[in-house]
């Protein structure tokens, strides 16, 4: 009683986790989050807070720890909306080992108004009740995953901000909480295959996983998808049947089209490097693998030399690909997985997606014609696409470092599992001497930025 009436807000979280029958999560990850957050229950995020690239504010409403034992040392990490729990259900029940979630509910206060109540608040509460019986079941699961769920809210003045997701910041959130040595980054929509945890618990290949990745090699999960079907159930059943087969099973139904690459059709530039066929033909790890500026798979990667997602991203576009970029840069090795893989479970478009495609084909257009009109645009694709461009500038001069929010920066700094390491994450990538020709490269290259970019993108 005494810890609680000194510290308010853990003493709410610990009475939320004990309601739901759950641990609660870690002290010391609550009381930095809330030493950061300051405030800012009076501080709403605004679309030009987007557009300077001024730093996302979440506040940790609630959140939910497993008190189950952890199978491996490797963590899947994600981030997701709340409208989204059952994407994350059915990647729970899919993966046998830890899973660290960071949930996201945004509440628009209405013009004049400062704080989170009325409406606002019933909608937060109702939010952490159905978490709440959520993680329950998901507890009860016998084999399903360990969750540990955080329940963010960000509140917003406009109503554009709605929509626009801070993903990069959600997964942030996600790998802070992961004390893992190993992690995965793996979107709430795709599926890891049952293979994958299969071969984890073979004798020795866990400890092996880990070797090779404190040596700077990740391990490439190939992402398949599925065709598009009648209805979304009938999709979501073919993505279970695909995540639970083997190599064998798998290659049979990508020759009978039920699933395929992952983006095939409209970005195969996203995933051609991990060299599919050569995957279905090898019982081995392979690598390592080229690198393009497209590439975008999602990984196995060493939780204390990763680097962060770059919070300035979020709606829709270029936020997974410029952190691959970054890992790039860092001179991780891409090797690819000989056992799992991924399934990516179909949905519908977001709205941010919407936005970002129409105000793209604009943006691109008045690029050709007007760059000072261009410079001067503020919609969601033009914005995401000077981010962009800064990023792979300051890469290509070895000064780039990912923006961070205040939160995660502190909680670096103070989580156990975390603070040894904190350096190592955040650092930029290695500068290198640069010859008279690579500095006519990389003006080129500033030029070619000002080009459209890829019409998936």
């Amino acid at each position: 009683m005494k810890r609680c009436l000194q510290n308010v807000s853990l003493c709410f979280l610990l009475l939320a986790a004990s309601a739901a029958q759950a641990a609660p999560p870690p002290a010391a990850l609550v009381e930095c989050l809330k030493r950061a957050e300051g405030d800012q229950s009076s501080q709403l995020s605004t679309y030009q807070d987007f557009v300077h690239g001024h730093a996302t504010r979440l506040t940790l409403r609630s959140g939910w720890w497993s008190e189950k034992k952890s199978v491996f040392d490797l963590s899947i990490v994600t981030g997701l909306t709340v409208s989204r729990l059952d994407q994350l259900e059915a990647q729970c029940r899919a993966w046998k080992g830890p899973l660290t979630a960071a949930v996201y509910l945004v509440v628009h206060v209405p013009p004049g108004s400062t704080k989170l109540d009325g409406a606002g608040l019933e909608t937060v509460q109702k939010a952490e009740k159905d978490m709440a019986e959520f993680h329950k079941r998901m507890e009860a699961l016998p084999n399903g995953c360990s969750l540990n769920m955080m329940l963010l809210v960000e509140t917003v003045a406009d109503r554009i901000m709605r929509w626009m997701l801070p993903i990069n910041v959600l997964r942030n959130y996600a790998l802070l909480g992961a004390d893992t040595r190993l992690v995965a980054m793996v979107d709430v929509d795709l599926l890891p295959s049952v293979g994958l945890a299969d071969w984890l618990q073979l004798p020795g290949q866990m400890d092996w996983l880990k070797q090779e990745c404190s040596q700077k090699k990740l391990f490439v999960l190939p992402a398949f998808e599925t065709a598009e079907l009648p209805t979304m159930a009938a999709a979501h059943k073919v993505a279970a049947k695909a995540a639970a087969s083997d190599k064998q099973a798998l290659q049979k139904m990508v020759a009978e089209q039920q699933v395929w690459q992952f983006a095939l059709k409209i970005f195969r530039e996203g995933h051609n490097m991990t060299l599919y066929d050569k995957w279905f033909n090898s019982s081995e790890t392979y690598g390592p693998v080229g690198w393009t500026k497209d590439y975008e798979p999602w990984f196995i990667i060493d939780r204390t030399l990763t680097p962060f997602y770059d919070s300035v991203f979020r709606g829709y576009g270029w936020n997974k690909v410029t952190h691959v970029t970054h890992v790039h840069h860092q001179g991780f090795k891409f090797m690819v997985h000989p056992t799992g893989f991924l399934v990516h479970r179909q949905h519908g478009y977001t709205k941010a997606r919407d936005s970002y495609q129409s105000s793209k084909a604009s943006y691109e257009k008045t690029l050709l014609t007007n760059k000072a009109k261009a410079r001067a645009d503020k919609s969601l694709a033009a914005t995401t696409h000077k981010f962009r461009d800064r990023v792979l500038v300051q890469l290509s001069e070895g000064r780039y470092k990912p923006a961070l929010d205040t939160g995660l920066q502190m909680c670096l700094d103070t989580l156990p599992w975390w603070k040894q390491n904190s350096s190592k994450v955040v650092a930029p990538a290695q500068a290198v001497e640069v010859s008279a020709a690579q500095r006519h490269q990389r003006r080129r290259r500033r030029r070619q930025l000002e080009q459209p970019a890829h019409p998936r993108r």
